[in-house]
C-alpha cells in the first residue's frame, strides 16, 4: 500500500503527521469507537451517512477487500459499481494517506517457496524450534542489528524482552555478536539455555560432517540474565558489559524484537539517557499495554494536541495487520461469520442484563462450522443474596417457547 516512508521525515514533517492524524481521528471517532459486536444492539449500521450505506449495501467480503481497503485480489481491477460519495472516499484516500509503507524496500524470492514452515535463509539448527513467523522475524532483524552493529562500532548487543532467546541465539552464534539477553521469566531463561545448548550440539554435530565448514573463530553462547526491566527507571545490569572493552568504555546496542508494552519505552529511555548505548533497533508489541500517561504518548508534544487519546481497543487494533484481515475477506472465510453470531449473542446477554456490556465470551473453535439449530435464554435461578453468580445458560436443539418461563419457576 502507498503511504508515508517514515525515513528522512523531517522533524516538521513529524509533527504535522501527529497534527493530521488526531484531526482525522476526530473527525470519525464514532466509528473508531465502535465494537463490532454491539452491531446489532446499537443499530450500527444506521449510525452510518446514507449515502455511505447506498454504497457499501450488498457488497460481499472480497468486494469490500477491494473496494473500501484498496487490496484486490492478484490479477483484479478495482472497478467501483456505482459512484462513492466524496466523504466516503476521502477517508479511504485519507487512511493510504497518513499510513506508515509497510511494505520493505526490496523485492527478494521468498524464503518459504520450498517449504511453507523453513526458512531457506536459515541453515536446519537454526530453524529448529522456531515457527516460520519467527524464523522470518529473527533472520531479518539479526541481520540488520549486525549491519547496525559494525557500522556504529558496537561492542555488545543487549537482547531485552528476549524470550526463549531465538533472536539472541540466531545473533551470538549464527552471526557472531557478544549478547547479553535480558528476560524477566525465570522458565523462559531455562528453556533459552537449554535450546542455546542444543544448538551448539546440533552446530558441531554439522562440522563434524562437514569439516569445510568449521567455524574458524570461537563460538559465544548468549549471556542470559533473568531480571524484570522497570520501564520507570534505569537498568544498571543491562548497562553492564560482558567484557572489559580494550579502550575507554562498551559500546552497547540495544534491540528487543516485539518487546511488550513498556519495554519498548524502557528501551528508548535507555538509548536517550545512556551515552555508552551507541545504537537501537526495536520492535515494539502490545502497544495497549503502554501505560497513560508515561508510555503513550511518550511525546509531551503530543500530549498537547486535542484528540490524541487512544483508548485499549485503538492501541490493541493497531498491532493486527490490515493486509490479514484483507486476506480474510477476499477469501470470504467461513469464520468471518463467528462475528455475526458474538453481535447476535451480545443482543441476548442484553435482554437478560441490561447493565452487562461486551462480556468476555469464550469462544468455540470453528463455530462457523456447526450445524446446530439451538435456543438459549439466561435464566437467574438463584437469590443473589445467596450466590452472586446466578444466572444459569439454558440451551435446546428445540424450540422451548414460552417453556422457557417455567423452568425458572420454584416447585411449591
Amino acid at each position: 500500500m502507498p503511504g508515508i516512508s517514515a525515513r528522512g521525515l523531517s522533524h516538521e514533517g513529524r509533527r504535522q503527521l501527529a497534527v493530521n492524524l488526531t484531526r482525522v481521528l476526530a473527525l470519525y471517532r464514532p466509528i473508531l469507537d465502535a465494537y463490532i459486536i454491539e452491531f446489532f444492539t446499537d443499530n450500527l449500521w444506521d449510525t452510518l451517512p446514507c449515502s455511505w450505506q447506498e454504497a457499501l449495501d450488498g457488497l460481499n467480503p472480497p468486494q469490500l477487500a477491494t473496494l473500501l481497503l484498496g487490496m484486490p485480489g492478484e490479477g483484479e481491477v478495482i472497478r467501483y459499481r456505482s459512484v462513492w460519495p466524496l466523504t466516503l472516499l476521502a477517508l479511504k484516500s485519507t487512511a493510504c494517506a497518513l499510513a506508515f509503507t509497510r511494505t520493505p524496500g526490496f523485492q527478494t524470492p521468498s524464503e518459504f517457496l520450498e517449504n511453507p514452515s523453513q526458512s531457506s535463509r536459515l541453515t536446519a539448527p537454526f530453524r529448529k524450534h522456531v515457527r516460520p513467523k519467527k524464523q522470518h522475524e529473527i533472520r531479518r532483524l539479526g541481520e540488520l542489528v549486525k549491519k547496525l552493529s559494525d557500522f556504529t562500532g558496537c561492542t555488545q548487543v543487549v537482547d531485552v524482552g528476549s524470550g526463549q532467546g531465538h533472536l539472541s541465539r540466531f545473533m551470538a552464534l549464527g552471526l557472531g555478536l557478544m549478547v547479553k539477553s535480558i528476560e524477566g521469566d525465570q522458565r523462559l531463561v531455562e528453556r533459552a539455555q537449554r535450546l542455546d545448548q542444543e544448538l551448539l550440539q546440533a552446530l558441531e554435530k554439522e562440522e563434524r560432517r562437514n569439516p569445510q565448514v568449521v567455524q574458524t573463530s570461537p563460538r559465544h553462547s548468549p549471556h542470559h540474565v533473568v531480571r524484570w526491566v522497570d520501564p520507570t527507571a534505569l537498568c544498571e545490569e543491562l548497562l553492564l558489559p560482558l567484557e572489559n572493552p580494550c579502550q575507554g568504555r562498551a559500546r552497547l546496542l540495544l534491540t528487543g524484537l516485539h518487546a511488550c508494552g513498556d519495554l519498548s519505552v524502557a528501551l528508548l529511555r535507555h538509548f536517550s539517557c545512556c551515552p555508552e548505548v551507541m545504537a537501537l533497533a526495536s520492535v515494539g508489541c502490545c502497544y495497549m499495554k503502554l501505560s497513560d500517561p508515561g508510555g503513550y504518548p511518550l511525546s509531551q508534544w503530543v500530549a498537547g494536541l486535542p484528540g490524541y487519546e487512544l483508548p485499549y481497543r485503538l492501541r490493541e487494533g493497531a498491532c493486527h495487520a490490515l493486509e490479514e484481515y484483507a486476506e480474510r475477506l477476499q477469501k470470504a472465510v467461513p469464520g468471518l461469520r463467528t462475528h455475526c453470531y458474538r453481535a447476535a449473542l451480545e443482543t441476548v446477554i442484553r435482554r437478560a442484563r441490561p447493565e452487562l456490556r461486551r462480556p468476555g465470551v469464550q469462544g468455540i473453535p470453528r463455530v462457523h462450522e456447526l450445524k446446530i439449530e439451538f435456543h438459549a435464554e439466561l435464566l437467574p435461578i438463584f437469590s443473589p443474596e445467596l450466590s452472586p453468580r446466578n444466572l444459569v445458560l439454558v440451551a435446546t436443539k428445540m424450540p422451548l417457547g414460552q417453556a422457557f418461563s417455567v423452568l425458572e419457576t420454584e416447585d411449591s
